[in-house]
């Protein structure tokens, strides 16, 4: 558990990870991180994710669902989608020295994993922790998603949904002031 009176806001980074389908044969196909820097300003991008061979083996691999939900289609991916390997190297620059946490770790875990899998990246014990926990910490008890505008279920505006409402609830809380704020 995250004792949030001694946390600092240096080195916490928020993600989530858009997939093909839920199924047991999806896939990642889209990552987002939003840094959360000390004076309170947030860095986030994302990277859609080229699927590999492997991936795409089954047919029921891909969900039209997701699709519609996501807006990421197969030609995105196939056209604009980054290796792997590129996508790790990128994530892994972006949130080196953070805490990672996800409003669904589980699911997160999952898709980070094997995205790390395929491009043979060790996530060397990297533990993602829970975003509702982490904001629930500093008394904020409703509207967790928040109004914040942009579109659900892309994974970077996502993830900088999760550090815009972490910042307003340790704001509105008996946390110690971020600086500059």
């Amino acid at each position: 558990m995250v004792d949030s009176l001694e946390h600092t806001v240096r080195g916490i980074a928020f993600i989530d990870l858009e997939a093909a389908g839920l199924g047991s044969n999806g896939y990642p196909t889209e990552l987002g991180w939003a840094v959360v820097h000390d004076d309170g300003s947030i860095i986030s991008d994302s990277s859609l994710i080229r699927p590999t061979a492997r991936w795409t083996t089954y047919t029921n691999a891909w969900s039209a669902a997701s699709e519609r939900l996501t807006g990421i289609s197969r030609e995105m991916l196939d056209r604009g989608g980054l290796r792997p390997i590129d996508v790790m190297r990128q994530f892994l620059a972006a949130v080196e020295g953070c805490e990672l946490f996800s409003d669904e770790p589980d699911f997160d875990r999952h898709w980070l994993g094997m995205l790390a899998k395929a491009a043979l990246v060790d996530l060397a014990g990297r533990e993602i922790g829970d975003a509702k926990t982490l904001i629930g910490e500093t008394g904020a008890s409703e509207g967790f998603k928040g109004d914040l505008g942009g579109p659900r279920h892309r994974a970077g505006p996502d993830a900088r949904r999760l550090a815009l409402l972490y910042l307003r609830a340790r704001r509105g809380s008996r946390l110690p002031a971020l600086s500059g704020s």
